[in-house]
């Protein structure tokens, strides 16, 4: 389970980031994965690594993440965004991993980060929340310390790329990797810029790049007084 970190307040006072760790808050980041990635969920049922963050029993204990935190930025009562994240074994991971030209193997430690959904409502957008959001789990992560540290991050043609936002804090960009959302058992039908919805029985085009981080870096970049990025927004999910 998680630990939970204590809520931040932006200086303006308009919002706050708190610990996912009711159900409502982590129900509210499952229905953000649901519109941006078609994910399934039931009311008793939620992917791993939500799951985690409710304690929930999961029957394969081996691909259980190590530890996973969710976080929900909030205006009063109301939320409006969110992210988690979680460490998960090398053998997860290689299987994590997308095929492309490296070794999955070798690219994974034996602990490792990842930074998933991070997503913030569009009329809040610009505030710096996605920014905070990204620097709280950097800070999580950096206490944990993890071989590695991955995301994916969504190459938008429509609206702002999560790019800037993993170039302003150092990440490698491992590969790109064209139509992947469109690839696998599962595609994904719901995507804000290809206009995939479930309705139109359409898959995303959009293409992905996966990012990483090592633990030294991690560690340098978590203490750094100032960051800077122009990117509020991103998304990081297989």
């Amino acid at each position: 389970m998680m630990a939970a970190d204590s809520a931040r307040t932006s200086p303006t006072r308009e919002w706050t980031i708190r610990a996912a760790t009711d159900r409502a808050d982590v129900f509210f980041l499952m229905r953000q994965q649901h519109h941006y990635f078609g994910d399934e969920y039931a009311a008793n049922r939620l992917p791993r690594e939500l799951a985690e963050l409710l304690g929930w029993p999961d029957e394969d204990a081996d691909g259980r993440p190590l530890d996973a935190l969710g976080l929900v930025a909030a205006h009063g009562e109301v939320a409006v965004g969110g992210a988690f994240a979680t460490i998960d074994t090398h053998d997860v991971t290689v299987e994590m991993l997308p095929d492309g030209p490296f070794s999955n193997a070798a690219l994974a430690g034996e602990r490792n980060g990842w930074l998933r959904l991070n997503v913030v409502d569009p009329a809040w957008r610009g505030r710096g929340i996605g920014h905070a959001l990204f620097d709280a789990r950097l800070d999580w992560l950096a206490a944990r310390d993890p071989d590695m540290v991955f995301a994916f991050g969504w190459e938008r043609d429509a609206g702002r790329s999560s790019r800037p936002l993993f170039e302003a804090h150092e990440f490698t960009p491992i590969h790109t990797f064209e139509r992947y959302y469109a690839r696998g058992k599962h595609p994904r039908d719901s995507c804000p810029d290809c206009g995939a919805w479930p309705s139109n029985d359409a898959d995303c085009q959009c293409a992905t790049t996966l990012w990483a981080l090592d633990s030294a870096d991690l560690q340098r970049i978590a203490t750094r007084q100032t960051r800077q990025t122009t990117s509020d927004c991103y998304e990081a999910d297989q």
